[in-house]
């Protein structure tokens, strides 16, 4: 595995784009991004250009917390609540993962040549991110199901 510190970022393939925006990915445009996921610490280019990359980071935490709060469906709610408030970044295809990854670290943007944190702002880790997946819990009603939550049969108690 290379060396961080020696690491060369690569450039966009020819005739790449952004699955969000279908904008070209180019070096001119200086719109390439890449990211390293954890634990295999591999580089690999996004498949969204900078500004959707920013924008993510920017609104994904806060939409998190927004969509939590304001769905009247249980179903959606449980499955957003599983795995808790996010840390970091994600998009199964803006960021595909390895297989044992489990999330992107860090991400790097050819307009600067700058590595950089890919944690989402406004969002919390520990104790403080324990202490508001517990408090979002609280939208849950644990008595059962809601009139069309209909994503569980009945009696599998959920899980």
């Amino acid at each position: 595995m290379p060396n961080n510190d020696q690491y060369e970022h690569g450039s966009p393939t020819e005739g790449m784009c952004c699955l969000c925006t279908m904008e070209d990915i180019t070096d001119e445009d200086e719109n390439y991004v890449e990211f390293q996921s954890y634990p295999s610490m591999k580089w690999k280019p996004a498949q969204f250009e900078l500004c959707v990359v920013q924008q993510l980071l920017d609104t994904q935490f806060e939409q998190y917390i927004k969509s939590v709060k304001t769905t009247d469906c249980q179903a959606t709610l449980r499955r957003l609540l599983k795995n808790g408030p996010p840390i970091y970044i994600s998009d199964k295809h803006g960021f595909p993962l390895e297989e044992g990854d489990t999330h992107v670290c860090t991400l790097w943007f050819a307009i600067d040549g700058q590595e950089r944190t890919a944690k989402l702002k406004g969002a919390v880790e520990g104790e403080e991110r324990e202490a508001l997946w517990k408090e979002l819990n609280e939208f849950l009603i644990e008595d059962g199901k809601e009139e069309g939550d209909d994503d569980t049969e009945e009696g599998d108690g959920g899980d």
